[in-house]
């Protein structure tokens, strides 16, 4: 779109390249910081060549590579094609690489999992002593208590059967063999959680002790990626704890600090404003022991704080973390056309204020406007014809509500009947990341669950799926005959069904009937569970989207699970793909999106959909709007909030290539001002005389 790059300014861009091959050199670390469209990806990959062209043949010597880290298998992937075929560079997403790092160190590892597990134990204990809903178990006589755990671990599997069941069934299976201590079923929830700490606790000592005895499978940590959940008494970390574990690894273990360096002398991360804090602390412990033991370390951090847009990330909180780093700067913009970096330049509001490289990136435009809920249809199909919008020249349109990007999308009641269940009302922001990522990592435990099972119903569909990627551990293929393999392929043939609910059940009753050991490994890793039955799974579901269920809302809870898996398997593919989609290979004429799920991409023309409100936040970007020239009156929690819709604003904004739009679907009166202060003014959707603010 853009020809004719600023000399001058190229000049400068390769000398601020010189200054990060500088730091290169002297082993100094920095932290390269550059607004959207910068060229930051650019940036760091430059950095891996210079590396390898000038100290390549120093690290193929002494067995040494450079470790790169992503945010994303995309990022990573499109990192290695701009890179090219280098068997000295090592690309991968934060929890791969943490995991390849440190899983070799099993005794190491298991010894912080045996704390893990005191811990809890600890923390549970606590919770029995203190809190309100063990006080019935608080109460009996230490007799009566080791009396009630016997019994309740005898009945494991009766208490399990009848853990969703109205409260009349669970007296009629409990009160006869409870008789001697009937308090504790008063209350049929407190006695649920008081009987689930119970098992719980059991299998952690359980655990602890298998650790002391050596025995089979309890000898090593297991992390796989497919799930996110931490099964500790089973030895398996969810994505979370693998990073407390490889950040303990590092703290605590000066040889490990010592091989880590000695065999990645240099570590660049991408994205450093949304990897977690216990990631930057590995680092920061490394490259102080570097210091300490005079080794050359260089970590290279590349990314925009203003970019910021998830909770869990370090944010504008790097250098507080990891000090003492030099900073890198670049201000130019190889995405946009002028407007529209003049336009996110008000939005972002530091000392990054932006410039095209290039001499003729004036062409782009920019409207604001004010409307209503019915206008979205309209506005959508006013652009597509205005902008002649084809599969090669698209439309992406951007949603604040995901629920709506959802509808657009094909599997709005996927997204509505989990935000009804108890986990994500009481956390709605949090459903984005956990139902909406990209990044399968940050998938919530049971999305990523149905995620799998999804991929697996999916697969098995499609006729001419290969059984290898159906189940994608090579290891698990070299026992088998092509007899048994053709076996398994007909038993999982005959699954079947319409609902994802048809699914499961059919799935469960073709692993009840057949004992081919291959088979169950298939589903049951495809479940994450062992020995599955419908009950369970749904018990399981039970636990984790309604945490602390009181008895007065089971009914409900029964109520909402079925709903989630009454849905047409249809609505749950749509989502899958969603997940899936590779943004960049699509060829449709219109593309929905979060605001969440468009970081670090760009699109030709863009339609955004603003409202005031966002999850439980009343008044997201009204606040941000309202205060937008007034913010050193804002508290600390207000300025929180502000720079949380700031950022969002500015990510979603700074897509833009050529053409911008937006449509405020709440009243702007309070605001308006403001507004005109960055867009330029402000029409009324529908009748207005248009005008275009560049």
């Amino acid at each position: 779109m853009f020809t004719e790059i600023s000399t001058a300014k190229q000049q400068e861009e390769e000398k601020i390249q010189t200054d990060i091959n500088l730091g290169i050199d002297l082993s100094e670390s920095l932290v390269f910081q550059s607004g959207a469209g910068a060229g930051k990806t650019y940036a760091l990959v430059e950095s891996l060549k210079y590396i390898i062209n000038k100290y390549g043949k120093s690290l193929s010597k002494h067995s040494q590579k450079i470790l790169c880290i992503t945010y994303t298998n995309v990022a990573a992937n499109e990192m290695r094609e701009r890179l090219g075929a280098s068997h000295l560079v090592k690309i991968s997403t934060i929890h791969e690489r943490i995991w390849d790092l440190i899983k070799d160190y099993k005794s190491q590892l298991v010894d912080i999992h045996k704390e893990k597990l005191i811990d809890e134990i600890s923390t549970l204990e606590k919770k029995i002593n203190e809190d309100d809903k063990f006080r019935a178990y608080r109460e009996m006589t230490e007799e009566e208590k080791e009396l009630f755990k016997g019994i309740m671990l005898e009945q494991k599997d009766n208490f399990y059967k009848v853990y969703s069941a109205k409260a009349r069934e669970v007296d009629k299976v409990f009160k006869p063999i409870l008789i001697n201590i009937p308090d504790i079923l008063n209350n049929k929830s407190k006695f649920r959680q008081t009987v689930s700490a119970i098992y719980k606790i059991t299998d952690y000592k359980t655990c602890l002790d298998m650790i002391e005895r050596k025995q089979k499978g309890f000898q090593q940590v297991i992390y796989n990626s497919m799930y996110n959940r931490d099964r500790l008494h089973r030895m398996q970390i969810s994505h979370d704890t693998l990073l407390e574990y490889g950040l303990t690894l590092i703290q605590k273990y000066d040889l490990v600090k010592q091989i880590v360096i000695d065999q990645y002398p240099y570590i660049l991360i991408d994205e450093y404003q949304d990897t977690s804090r216990n990631v930057i602390e590995m680092m920061r412990s490394l490259n102080e022991y570097a210091n300490a033991i005079n080794r050359k370390l260089f970590i290279g951090y590349f990314g925009d704080p203003v970019q910021s847009i998830y909770e869990y990330g370090v944010g504008k909180n790097l250098e507080e973390i990891h000090s003492n780093l030099n900073s890198v700067v670049k201000v130019f913009n190889r995405r946009s056309c002028k407007e529209i970096i003049d336009v996110t330049n008000k939005i972002r509001m530091d000392d990054i204020i932006q410039e095209s490289i290039y001499e003729d990136s004036i062409g782009g435009s920019v409207q604001f406007y004010n409307g209503e809920r019915d206008d979205v249809n309209e506005f959508i199909n006013k652009y597509l014809e205005e902008w002649d919008c084809s599969e090669d020249n698209p439309l992406d349109c951007f949603f604040l509500t995901h629920k709506t990007a959802a509808n657009y999308s094909g599997f709005g009641d996927v997204y509505e009947q989990f935000s009804q269940t108890k986990k994500y009302k009481m956390n709605y922001n949090q459903l984005t990341t956990e139902m909406l990522s990209n990044d399968l990592t940050k998938l919530g435990e049971i999305p990523r669950v149905f995620y799998n099972i999804i991929r697996f119903i999916k697969n098995i569909r499609s006729g001419d799926t290969p059984i290898v990627q159906i189940y994608d551990d090579m290891e698990f293929y070299k026992e088998m005959t092509f007899d048994e393999l053709k076996f398994v392929i007909n038993l999982l043939k005959q699954i079947k069904g319409i609902t994802l609910n048809d699914y499961i059940q059919s799935i469960i009753k073709v692993y009840k009937e057949n004992e081919n050991a291959k088979l169950r490994k298939i589903i049951d890793d495809t479940f994450g569970m062992e020995k599955i039955t419908y009950e369970s799974f749904h018990n399981y579901l039970l636990v984790k989207l309604f945490p602390d269920i009181k008895d007065d809302s089971y009914k409900e809870a029964e109520e909402s699970i079925s709903k989630l898996l009454a849905i047409d398997i249809s609505s749950y593919e749509n989502w899958y793909q969603y997940i899936q989609k590779d943004i960049g290979k699509r060829k449709d004429k219109v593309n929905y999106h979060t605001y969440h799920s468009t970081k670090g991409l760009e699109f030709n023309n863009v339609l955004i959909i603003m409202e005031k409100k966002f999850g439980i936040q009343q008044n997201f970007f009204n606040f941000y709007f309202e205060h937008y020239d007034n913010i050193e009156d804002l508290g600390k929690n207000e300025l929180i909030e502000f720079e949380q819709a700031k950022n969002l604003l500015y990510v979603a904004c700074s897509r833009a290539i050529k053409n911008l739009r937006i449509l405020y679907l709440d009243d702007i009166t309070e605001i308006e001002s403001n507004i005109t202060q960055i867009f330029g003014g402000a029409l009324k959707f529908g009748g207005l005389t248009k005008r275009v603010y560049s």
